[in-house]
């Protein structure tokens, strides 16, 4: 019996594995972390495309954690970051982005919510990070609200 179940928590942990591959490698924008405390007081959209930017994020986003969150691996010759933060409210949505056009000079993103994990009276100031193919066309982010 407990063969039978090892058996089947392999199968299903391998077909996770090879389902995020396959969607990582079809999306330009591939979400890197997400988390409820950014510590960020106002809405934002960071583009950043240097260490040094990532490093200073990391450092407010971390001033409140023991131990603080990874920093990610970002080669940034080839790569740039997105951040999406809410800023302080009361709701638990994560902030999504998604690309929904592209021309000769821009790439339209949409920036929405996905649906409330929980209803709380905690306030929260929910982030996403994104790694994005390094491009010399414009951002632009569109809001779905």
């Amino acid at each position: 019996m407990k063969y039978i179940i090892l058996f089947f928590f392999i199968v299903s942990c391998s077909a996770q594995k090879t389902s995020m591959k396959t969607s990582e490698n079809n999306e330009d924008l591939v979400l890197i972390l997400s988390d409820l405390h950014s510590n960020i007081a106002t809405p934002q959209i960071l583009v950043i495309e240097e260490v040094s930017s990532l490093r200073t994020f990391f450092a407010t986003v971390n001033k409140t954690r023991k131990p603080g969150l990874a920093f990610p691996k970002v080669d940034f010759s080839k790569e740039q970051i997105i951040i999406y933060a809410r800023g302080e409210n009361y709701s638990t949505a994560i902030p999504q982005l998604r690309i929904v056009d592209e021309d000769s000079s821009a790439v339209f993103i949409e920036c929405f919510l996905q649906k409330p994990l929980a209803s709380t009276e905690v306030i929260a100031s929910p982030f996403a990070m994104y790694r994005i193919k390094k491009i010399t066309k414009q951002l632009q982010f569109i809001s779905a609200d």
